[in-house]
């Protein structure tokens, strides 16, 4: 392999740093005890496959030109693979704060009767992964829910040792999670880190992640996931992805992800993955103006879209070590409306009879359907402006009330 002085030397930086630059890229494998209590290795299928792919192209990456201009650096692939996200400890002013007042007490959670629904489900039981960046530990109140975690982004360790704890560097997964508390305050978390938003928004950004993204579901799915909430949108339909949305889907586990966002001269893009696919719920936005709920400009039309949440001016707490940033950050865009969804489908599953939930996860895909119609039929276009289900608004604003209720008193005939 030809490799310029500087390509050179990043690469001997990197495998300096990591035992094996091959292991990096490798770092899928999943590993588990066996039956006699030994350390050993089960190479699942999929993870085993995006480890191979994901290797082979990082190679082609820095070796092949293609016909539109060079090939990337060396480094430029680093990047994106996740090579240089932050691995440090950082420095705690506050060891266990609480969430702050205006994420508790914002205008949103009016809207949606978090009260009143918090009387007959509040998530008890039910495990949601959070596929993001991370997360903030100082939070005292996501702490206390946090049973699982991994950072795909920390490559020199194996899956039978922890290693570094998925520390958040950008705010956006603490934000996911400080949301999420406020809809469904007992559910377990499962925090799975598979970008950096500060190192990982280079050249080729969107091959790269969705392996990381594939294998974090792949994880969830495997560490007893209920629900997955991933607040990310790929314009790409890459074999990846695709594959794991549909692997959790047989395996009855909801994946929550929303439609992308949009400019008003960006025009339409209708095709936003992993929400186009058919195996998971696709999820709008919408805005309060004037007192009055409307579709956010920002959210797109999509043929697949299930239902449309909050996704203008929420509040959600932000990681206590970053000086820089303020706290709490006020959030738009249709990956802030995924996690009142995910937290809506916890307070369902958490709400339903035990052998009904039991029997709906005989057959693939079944329970993850059972929550789609629920939703469906539960939430609101009348509300927004609409009579019918349509791309703008999918079947509407969702109704929490309503559909923990169903899910409640839904039974398996």
């Amino acid at each position: 392999m030809q490799l310029v002085d500087k390509e050179r030397e990043t690469l001997a930086k990197a495998q300096k740093k990591i035992p094996g630059l091959y292991e990096h890229l490798m770092n899928f494998y999943y590993f588990h005890k066996k039956p006699d209590g030994k350390k050993g290795v089960n190479f699942r299928s999929h993870l085993l496959n995006f480890s191979r792919n994901m290797a082979e192209e990082f190679i082609q990456s820095i070796t092949e030109f293609p016909p539109d201009g060079e090939a990337p650096s060396l480094e430029s692939v680093l990047y994106s693979t996740g090579y240089f996200s932050r691995q440090m400890f950082p420095i705690y002013r506050e060891y266990r704060r609480p969430i702050g007042k205006q994420v508790r007490a914002q205008w949103v959670l009016d809207e949606l009767k978090i009260k009143e629904v918090h009387r007959v489900s509040k998530g008890k039981g039910i495990k949601l992964a959070i596929i993001d960046t991370g997360i903030d530990p100082t939070l005292r109140e996501i702490r206390s829910r946090i049973v699982k975690w991994k950072n795909f982004l920390d490559g020199s360790k194996p899956y039978f040792e922890k290693g570094r704890f998925p520390f958040d560097w950008s705010g956006h997964g603490t934000s996911i999670a400080s949301i999420v508390f406020q809809v469904a305050p007992e559910i377990e978390l499962a925090i799975v880190k598979v970008y950096d938003n500060e190192t990982m928004r280079t050249v080729p950004p969107s091959r790269w992640s969705a392996y990381l993204f594939a294998a974090g579901m792949i994880w969830a799915a495997e560490n007893g996931a209920d629900i997955i909430n991933l607040s990310a949108a790929f314009q790409v339909d890459t074999k990846a992805i695709r594959e794991a949305a549909k692997y959790c889907w047989e395996k009855n586990v909801l994946v929550v992800s929303p439609i992308a966002n949009v400019s008003e001269n960006e025009g339409d893009k209708t095709l936003y993955f992993p929400a186009a696919y058919p195996w998971t719920i696709a999820v709008g936005g919408v805005e309060k103006n004037n007192g009055k709920l409307r579709v956010s400009k920002f959210s797109p039309e999509a043929v697949y879209l299930d239902v449309v949440a909050p996704a203008s001016g929420i509040y959600g707490e932000m990681p206590s070590y970053l000086d820089s940033r303020k706290r709490p950050r006020t959030n738009y865009g249709n990956s802030i409306a995924v996690p009142f969804v995910a937290g809506t489908a916890s307070l369902m599953l958490s709400a339903m009879d035990d052998q009904t939930l039991l029997k709906l996860k005989e057959k693939s895909g079944n329970l993850v359907e059972t929550v789609r119609i629920m939703l469906r039929k539960t939430s609101s276009n009348a509300i927004l402006g609409f009579e019918k289900p349509n791309p703008t608004s999918g079947y509407g604003f969702i109704n929490i009330q309503n559909a923990v209720a169903m899910a409640k008193n839904f039974r398996m005939e």
